[in-house]
């Protein structure tokens, strides 16, 4: 966010934000779906396993007005395994059929849930004839630096931190393959939006450090006024890094796409690099759609994402290797 654009956050945001900063406070319902009668409404917890032997997996839950329909439930997974064919079922329910229970902090979306335990944090999804269960050593702490709440009007888009980094054990079961059990590091998030999401952001870059001797988490965005908020770096311990703003370069296209995000501090001089290595995957859900994708573009617009292994590089410090994950706008 640029300068004079800070100095307009109102005091209670300030509040809210130092709140949500402080170690150990986790509010309670960590996984509670305020839900919201918008048409724009859409509420998403994001779960993210970054295994040791490569494999990437993410499970996502979400609640959203936006398509056919009201008060949508949707489970989906992506399950990515060196050298074996990506899995990424998927299932859409109606109101009735997903849930919250503040007793046990369990969200359930059909066949899929999550749930705080006293151990930590339990996620399970049952797809089309397999199954992804991730367990997370540590409890959601819930965490929200400056700029992760983005007003437009009377619409508000807010993001937060539940895991930063967290030991996760991984029990896959793919369609025709035996189970596997994997171990490697954790991140989970939440969002909450009645912004639509071709208005929320131009692109956004994240770089998440979940394995190894240094984890890192790196959230920045792009807004389509060409306004910079969030933007920050968190390392396993302390307080996130606020930074001011950051340029994104591509080389070559599509699959052959390569990424460089250089991120200033607030004084505007050089804080960090990210560069992308190894392309894992490219998601354009929208683009797929062909001659339909007119009929949805105007409210979500056509994001595609690269996924990549990739390394955050700084003066004087060693480099850390992890996930680039670029967003942008149509291409």
């Amino acid at each position: 966010m640029r300068r004079e654009s800070r100095s307009r956050v109102g005091g209670a945001l300030r509040l809210g934000a130092l709140l949500t900063l402080l170690p150990g406070v986790a509010a309670a319902g960590a996984l509670e779906v305020a839900f919201n009668s918008s048409d724009r409404y859409g509420e998403s917890f994001t779960f993210v396993a970054d295994a040791d032997d490569g494999t990437y997996v993410t499970v996502n839950l979400s609640v959203t007005n936006i398509g056919p329909g009201s008060r949508t439930g949707i489970c989906r997974a992506t399950v990515l395994r060196p050298g074996k064919p990506v899995w990424s079922p998927q299932t859409r329910v109606g109101g009735r059929e997903w849930s919250y229970d503040a007793a046990t902090d369990t969200l359930k979306v059909g066949t899929c849930s999550a749930r705080v335990t006293d151990a930590g944090l339990s996620v399970e999804a049952a797809l089309d004839g397999g199954k992804v269960a991730l367990e997370y050593a540590k409890k959601p702490e819930p965490w929200s630096p400056e700029g992760s709440t983005i007003e437009l009007g009377k619409d508000r888009y807010r993001h937060e931190v539940l895991v930063g980094s967290s030991p996760v054990k991984v029990t896959l079961q793919v369609p025709k393959a035996a189970e596997v059990s994997l171990t490697g590091g954790g991140y989970v998030d939440h969002s909450r939006s009645t912004i639509a999401p071709a208005k929320l952001a131009k692109r956004w870059v994240r770089f998440r450090a979940l394995r190894g001797p240094q984890r890192a988490v790196v959230l920045a965005r792009e807004g389509q006024e060409g306004d910079y908020a969030p933007v920050y770096l968190w390392e396993d311990k302390g307080q996130p890094q606020l930074l001011e703003a950051f340029t994104l370069a591509q080389t070559g296209q599509k699959e052959r796409s390569a990424w460089r995000a250089e991120f200033t501090d607030r004084e505007g001089k050089p804080a960090l690099t990210v560069r992308s290595k190894t392309l894992l995957q490219r998601s354009a859900p929208v683009e797929s759609l062909g001659v339909l994708s007119g009929l949805v573009k105007p409210m979500v617009g056509s994001p595609v994402t690269y996924l990549h292994r990739a390394v955050l590089e700084r003066a004087g410090k060693p480099p850390v290797e992890g996930l680039m994950e670029v967003t942008v706008e149509g291409e």
